[in-house]
This record gives C-alpha cells, sequence and structure tokens, in this order.
C-alpha cells in the first residue's frame, strides 16, 4: 500500500464519487469494473481538489462513465 497517496488522499481529496473505491484499491481491495473506473476518474481529476466537475475531456475511454460529466455538453 502507498501509505503516502492514502494520506494525500485524506488530507485534500474531495468527498466525491471514486473516493472510496480508490481507497480499496489502494489497500488491496478487489473492485468492481465500475468501482474502477470512478475510481480511475477521481485519481486523474487530482482527487477532485478543486470541486466535483466535469474533466471535458470527452476522447478519453472512460467519457462515458465520468460520474460528473456535463450532459448537456455532449
Amino acid at each position: 500500500m502507498d501509505q503516502s497517496r492514502v494520506t494525500e488522499i485524506k488530507k485534500f481529496g474531495l468527498k466525491a464519487r471514486g473516493r472510496s473505491e480508490l481507497l480499496k484499491h489502494l489497500n488491496g481491495e478487489s473492485l468492481q469494473s465500475g468501482q474502477t473506473i470512478i475510481a480511475k476518474c477521481y485519481e486523474c481529476m487530482g482527487y477532485y481538489a478543486d470541486g466535483r466537475c466535469s474533466c471535458q475531456i470527452k476522447d478519453c475511454p472512460l467519457w462515458s462513465w465520468m460520474p460528473y460529466r456535463d450532459v448537456e455538453t455532449e
């Protein structure tokens, strides 16, 4: 387990979809595919430290499952 990342997430990471899943992954627990996707979005978005918002990276293969994507901009 990468304790420094866990500490960073707990200190700076917003409580948002994907947080608990990423922490489970870092603790070596198994995730289902949907949990894996939202954990990756959480990580990619810098733990949503700037707020829960869409990444706006529509050519990302995970865009369809991005938890906070703006549906109106599709």
